[in-house]
């Protein structure tokens, strides 16, 4: 549910998005992926950060670009090119599960819907959403760890989950500032909005945040 006026947040998003840089929802983690590649690099992402996960799918695409590659493979040597990732195994298995749910079921190409990937093993709706919007450049809603933290820290949102997040952006924000919100959020997370010690001092929309941390 959105906690402050719709003209506040779009205001807030608007200078976040201008005193940050950023014009539209461009991003230079998938660049030059396909959408096999980025539903496998967004489950790579989890927990680690853009740089380690860049290093990893470089090696891990390099040996294995094609969801029937990775198929072909032996798992363990999947799990080993994604030894440096937090929760390697776990991620093996489902990067595993999920290609032979492609392969057998969809010959090898990721489904081109919302409710085709979610019923992929292993991949939830912020991976369904990076498939849709970085792999088929269709407008999607992805609420990671800092954007669901700054929607919550400056008062848009109050939802606790990333779930209940998405759901108040896809109903409140128009679809034309989802990728603006999506880059400027992650950006003031990163930057400022950090889980301890923020540097408010230095947040961009400080005087229109509605909380403290």
């Amino acid at each position: 549910m959105m906690s402050v006026s719709y003209d506040t947040a779009v205001e807030m998003i608007d200078a976040a998005a201008s005193a940050l840089g950023i014009a539209d929802g461009s991003t230079d983690e998938y660049d030059g992926m396909g959408p096999y590649q980025v539903l496998v690099s967004t489950i790579i992402s989890q927990k680690i950060s853009e740089a380690c996960t860049r290093r990893i799918c470089s090696e891990l695409f390099s040996a294995y670009p094609s969801a029937v590659d990775v198929y072909r493979a032996d798992p363990a040597e999947i799990e080993r090119i994604i030894w440096s990732s937090r929760y390697h195994g776990q991620k093996t298995r489902a990067i595993v599960s999920a290609t032979k749910a492609i392969v057998e079921g969809y010959g090898g190409e990721v489904p081109d819907d919302l409710e085709g990937l979610l019923a992929l093993p292993g991949v939830g709706r912020k991976t369904a959403a990076c498939v849709m919007k970085y792999g088929f450049g269709r407008e999607s809603v992805i609420v990671d760890s800092h954007i669901g933290r700054v929607c919550r820290r400056t008062g848009i949102f109050d939802g606790r989950s990333a779930d209940a997040v998405q759901r108040d952006i896809e109903e409140s924000i128009p679809e034309g500032m989802w990728g603006r919100l999506d880059r400027a959020f992650i950006t003031l997370g990163r930057e400022c909005c950090r889980p301890k010690n923020p540097d408010c001092n230095d947040c961009p929309i400080s005087e229109m945040c509605q909380k403290n941390p």
